[in-house]
């Protein structure tokens, strides 16, 4: 693996008695941004050990677009949002700045996640609400402008990079062609989401057709919109309660 120079800059001060042996761990596959201890993202320091998922260029795009959706039909700055499976806590920290009247619940079935969350919550200055639940068990209450998710969706025949395999596997894979977390998604929306609403997902790239009816049989009269990643992948599916 090709190490960029700044990463190698942190690396040689992270790590100078022993750099050899690190780089030989980035060598065998081993994530850089483990060794590194954070990323950057959408201008944030979002810090990460092997306890969540490396936040992904792709979920910045995500936090793009939902912004860009929240303005074009009128949403305020106190809005009630939930971020379901938060991981780091990158997109809730990131909505939380860009929406600081907001209240925003950060949802994770590992203690451990939402740990490094509250870490991260700390180090950008933010306040969430934290809750460990069940996305697949648990009941949900309230009512939510927002509902925001980057859920395990890789289908567990599916073959992955290195890299990934030094992440939270149950972050990453999930059952029913990698579909069951959107299935339970749907449902607890159909429960949560206000009468005009955002439902904004992070999906794989093959999803799109099969995500978009799950969605559709539960919210027959909400817009359902597909948008791609910058490679041109489909990778967002947005629902619209309401909201023209």
């Amino acid at each position: 693996m090709k190490i960029i120079d700044n990463d190698l800059k942190l690396l040689k001060e992270k790590y100078p008695d022993n750099l050899d042996e690190i780089l030989k761990k980035v060598e065998e596959g081993y994530p850089i941004q483990y060794l590194i201890g954070y990323v950057d993202f959408y201008g944030y320091k979002i810090n990460v050990d092997n306890s969540v998922l490396i936040p992904r260029f792709e979920t910045e795009y995500l936090i793009e677009k939902t912004i860009n959706y929240l303005k074009k039909y009128n949403f305020n700055n106190n809005m009630q949002i939930i971020d379901l499976a938060t991981g780091s806590g990158c997109i809730a920290i990131t909505l939380k700045h860009k929406y600081p009247l907001s209240t925003i619940k950060a949802i994770d079935i590992s203690s451990k996640a939402l740990n490094k969350c509250q870490e991260n919550m700390k180090l950008n200055d933010v306040e969430l609400h934290l809750e460990q639940k069940d996305i697949l068990k648990d009941k949900f209450s309230g009512k939510y402008d927002l509902i925001i998710s980057n859920p395990p969706y890789v289908n567990k025949n599916q073959i992955v990079d290195i890299q990934t395999k030094y992440e939270p596997q149950n972050a990453i894979f999930a059952d029913n062609e990698g579909l069951e977390f959107y299935e339970k998604i749907a449902q607890i929306s159909k429960n949560i989401a206000n009468k005009k609403s955002i439902i904004a997902l992070e999906i794989g790239y093959e999803q799109a057709s099969k995500i978009r009816e799950i969605f559709k049989q539960l919210f027959p009269d909400a817009i359902i919109k597909v948008e791609q990643d910058y490679q041109n992948f489909d990778r967002y599916v947005f629902i619209f309660n309401n909201c023209e």
